[in-house]
């Protein structure tokens, strides 16, 4: 009888983590056959079957869910020693995170929990106007972006599907609407300019323009004026109302994105796997259009 062992139960997570084997494989930058052998040989040794097989892909059984959850521990258990060992050779993994217009700043809480969780893990946040060729140029290790279909040069996960609606401060402010920056103009689709006026039509209106959603978001607290803004994030603050329901038109899906000719280090496959349960946890508290509003 196959031994179970750890690198068998790390496949097995992943493909939980991920829901298919093959995202599971992209994940580990193994391909999707090795992942399936992974997983019988842990099958066989255990005795048990781990999945069942649904439309929308495999799904762990009861046994594979009493699996996850030890799973999980010994992971957490295993990180934890090897971070207080400080292993000698074993250097912190920078992990350099591209976005534009401010976009992962709105995940900074998120990072800080995996950083305390993977103190060996350096995260570095750069500003770009075009995430994907940070990637590609390998000025960055991962991108957060929006896009519909992300080029073969990049594989990775679609987080969510992003709302965005006006909102204003609930207790009045100014009237006007406040325009995008020309961060935030090049980091969204051309129809989205639509929602907040953007460059010289901005400019013609002598309205006040900001280069991130989060400094964006505290005009509208602020008082300054009206704004889109992601419905995920302004539906959070109490002090701000929706002042129209958002238009499906708008909507983007958000990819956490690297080289598909290299794969993740162990500290951005960690970060992936733990940027995309958490931001689907904090998704799923938050409404948009009586449905979900998968956010930024």
């Amino acid at each position: 009888m196959h031994a179970m062992e750890w690198d068998d139960l790390k496949v097995f997570l992943a493909a939980v983590r991920t829901g298919s084997y093959t995202a599971a494989g992209r994940l580990l930058g193994i391909n999707r056959t090795t992942v399936g052998r992974r997983i019988d040989a842990l099958e066989n040794a255990l005795g048990v079957s781990l999945f069942q097989y649904t439309p929308n892909g495999p799904a762990p059984t009861r046994e594979g869910q009493e699996l996850l959850t030890t799973a999980s521990l010994i992971e957490s258990e295993i990180d934890t020693l090897l971070a207080r060992m400080k292993l000698p050779g074993e250097a912190p993994e920078t992990i350099r995170i591209a976005s534009s217009g401010g976009l992962a700043s709105e995940f900074m809480a998120e990072l800080a929990r995996f950083q305390r969780q993977e103190p060996r893990a350096v995260i570095e946040l750069l500003s770009e106007n075009d995430p994907l060729d940070s990637v590609t140029q390998r000025r960055a290790d991962l991108a957060i972006a929006l896009v519909r279909v992300p080029p073969v040069r990049l594989t990775g996960v679609q987080v969510a599907t992003l709302s965005q609606a006006p909102y204003a401060r609930r207790d009045g402010g100014d009237d006007r609407v406040l325009g995008w920056g020309h961060e935030i103009q090049t980091a969204v689709p051309g129809q989205w300019t639509v929602a907040n006026p953007a460059g010289e039509t901005a400019e013609e209106a002598g309205v006040p323009r900001f280069n991130s959603w989060q400094q964006l978001k505290q005009a509208v607290l602020a008082g300054i004026g009206q704004a889109s803004l992601w419905c995920f994030a302004a539906d959070a603050e109490p002090d701000l109302h929706r002042l129209a329901e958002p238009d499906p038109r708008h909507d983007y899906p958000l990819w956490l994105l690297h080289r598909t000719k290299s794969p993740p280090g162990p500290a951005l496959r960690k970060l992936i796997v733990f940027l995309e349960q958490a931001l689907r946890e904090r998704i799923g508290r938050a409404s948009c259009r009586e449905r979900v509003c998968w956010i930024v």
